[in-house]
């Protein structure tokens, strides 16, 4: 909902114990990783060409995910998925009409490639903790930056709690261009009350990397919370994903 300058002293960002690549790609990858090691054919390593460091590892694997369905065109189908999406992450996080945009008729690599999605999806989620103590826990930052910290347009979600702050539902309210995203605040308010829902937190992502929210961002916020109080139902927070990047309205003290 608008770009300022980051501010790293309100949020945080997500770094694996061992070390390893922190950006929602580089979850991704990994996540793909394991799930190659029980698929994957040992024959269909080192398909492709050396590439740039960078990039090798997120080819390789990609690679030898097509080749499990289509292994004469796992190279070129690596190279152009990459070359339109720059990295795993936007891949898995790419609609099924824009993958088919570039990988044309091979409907085998489009539904493994959403199977996929899917199985990783469902694996951060079930990783989430029963009972949230707080909106910026460590285990939902990190499924946040998983999917959506390389989404390429800006997207709202809204998580839905009760009163034990058990997770109820986790929905998307918009999506809209790399700068704005237009949200009805009634929409989000009826679902809460369909829900029961005595608490939500409000969830969306800055495709530009900047942290601090816009004057737009806090107007809506505001009138959230309003509205939430007049309703009984509590305002968590609003946290903003960028990249492997996170902020929070609460530890900004706009909440």
């Amino acid at each position: 909902m608008g770009n300022f300058a980051a501010n790293h002293s309100a949020g945080g960002s997500y770094r694996e114990a061992d070390g390893s690549v922190d950006t929602p790609a580089g979850i991704f990858h990994h996540a793909s990783r394991f799930f190659l090691s029980l698929a994957a054919n040992p024959g269909t390593r080192d398909i492709l060409p050396p590439a740039p460091p960078s990039n090798q590892q997120d080819r390789s694997v990609l690679a030898q995910l097509i080749a499990s369905v289509l292994p004469e065109k796992a190279g070129i189908l690596s190279d152009a998925l990459l070359a339109e999406f720059g990295s795993l992450g936007r891949i898995f996080s790419e609609s099924e009409e824009a993958l088919k945009r570039v990988i044309g008729s091979h409907q085998s690599v489009l539904n493994l490639l959403v199977a996929t999605k899917t199985l990783l999806t469902t694996q951060l989620q079930n990783n989430l903790p029963k009972k949230l103590v707080s909106a910026t826990d460590e285990k939902l930052i990190y499924y946040l930056q998983a999917t959506m910290g390389s989404l390429a347009n800006e997207t709202m979600r809204v998580l839905f709690l009760n009163n034990a702050n058990h997770l109820l539902k986790d929905e998307e309210f918009g999506s809209g261009s790399p700068r704005k995203i237009i949200v009805q605040p009634r929409c989000i308010l009826k679902r809460a009350l369909e829900l029961n829902a005595s608490a939500i937190i409000l969830v969306h992502n800055h495709p530009g990397g900047d942290l601090q929210p816009s004057p737009s961002d806090i107007k809506f916020t505001t009138l959230i919370k309003n509205l939430c109080g007049e309703l009984e139902i509590k305002l968590h927070d609003h946290i903003i994903i960028a990249d492997n990047k996170w902020s929070s309205f609460r530890n900004m003290r706009l909440l």
